[in-house]
């Protein structure tokens, strides 16, 4: 049974014990007042036609004037929504001619006299039920309406963020494989040997990001792995004078993360941070803060160009636009991300919350 299908099941229990209770309201009344003696089959059956009109009207406006018309957000819908209320009102009650309800004029139910004695006309009373009918069927069933539509547009939410999270991904992947190619093509020229060895190491990683990053969310380890990885190539392409630092948190087991969330900034630290007139440093490093719940993330290098020079693949384009728009539709207010270029160091500081479970459903 779908999650829709229990709630209109609840909603319809609701009016199976609304209406049990007004029908047998004569003998429930009867307990509670603890009188010894209860209303006949006759007086029952008197009471029922009296509610009848009033079972009607509910019927009709249930299933017919509620769904067609009150639903609908134009006002002039609304308009004849109720004017359909009084005339079905009028054809009902002229169709059905009073009848008293048991009790007014018998000395045996001086609890029901005394109630009905507040009344002049009965048929007062008969309209005073039909407003009480309508106010409730008209309050429940837009309670659940209301439930059925914020889910609806929660889905849709949720569907629409699915698609921005997917296109997001695809454009990283074109990224780093253009990216982590060129780096092999350098190498070729420079030590064949490790080219090979690179390859081999590209064709896993490459897997990886075909197949594993298809999702919502990976396991952190697997994330640290490729990163891993990632650098180990790099360490074949470069010379002494690039100096790699990794430190990654090694107790990561059942925590999920964005797939290449911290990647691309590993790639660029590499593609804009590296010159071969000076010695280039990098220091990646993730540790994950069991005390106040986050997963916190820096990728630092040394500046290559002078002081002010613009990074064109970082500053904008895909790499920090892509972070921030995947941050904050993944997790909000509860991600931050830093960005500080002083001019010696390029440092990036992004921090999530920790997820022991999928960052976003399927």
């Amino acid at each position: 049974m779908t999650w829709n299908v229990k709630k209109r099941t609840v909603e319809y229990v609701i009016y199976l014990l609304f209406w049990s209770v007004l029908l047998l309201s004569p003998i429930l009344g009867s307990i509670i007042k603890d009188v010894s003696f209860f209303p006949t089959f006759e007086e029952m059956l008197s009471f029922w036609q009296f509610l009848l009109p009033a079972l009607i009207l509910f019927v009709l406006n249930n299933n017919i004037l509620m769904p067609f018309l009150l639903y609908k957000k134009r006002g002039r819908l609304f308009v004849l929504y109720l004017l359909c209320i009084i005339v079905a009102c009028t054809i009902i009650y002229m169709s059905f001619p009073l009848k008293e309800p048991p009790g007014i004029n018998d000395v045996r139910v001086p609890v029901k006299r005394e109630v009905w004695g507040f009344f002049v006309n009965p048929r007062n009373v008969q309209r005073l039920i039909a407003v009480f009918v309508l106010v409730f069927n008209v309050c429940v069933r837009l309670f659940f309406f209301t439930i059925r539509r914020d889910e609806h547009l929660k889905e849709l939410e949720k569907e629409h963020l699915r698609s921005n999270l997917e296109y997001l991904r695809y454009q990283i992947n074109p990224h780093f494989f253009m990216n982590t190619l060129n780096n092999i093509h350098a190498l070729i020229d420079i030590d064949k040997d490790k080219a090979q060895v690179a390859v081999q190491e590209f064709s896993k990683m490459m897997r990886y990001v075909l197949y594993d990053t298809s999702v919502a969310s990976v396991p952190l380890e697997k994330e640290v792995s490729f990163m891993n990885g990632y650098v180990d190539l790099m360490r074949l392409r470069y010379t002494d004078k690039l100096e790699i630092r990794t430190s990654f948190e090694k107790n990561t087991q059942g925590i999920f993360v964005p797939p290449m969330l911290f990647m691309q900034f590993v790639e660029n630290a590499f593609k804009h941070g590296v010159t071969y007139k000076k010695k280039s440093v990098i220091d990646v490093a993730l540790r994950v803060d069991e005390t106040d719940g986050t997963i916190l993330f820096t990728c630092k290098n040394t500046m290559p160009c002078s002081v002010g020079k613009p990074l064109p693949a970082v500053q904008g384009g895909i790499g920090v636009e892509n972070a921030r728009k995947r941050l904050e539709l993944l997790f909000g207010p509860r991600a931050n991300m830093h960005i500080n270029n002083d001019g010696e160091w390029y440092n990036v500081v992004i921090k999530i919350p920790v997820c022991y479970d999928k960052v976003l459903d399927n």
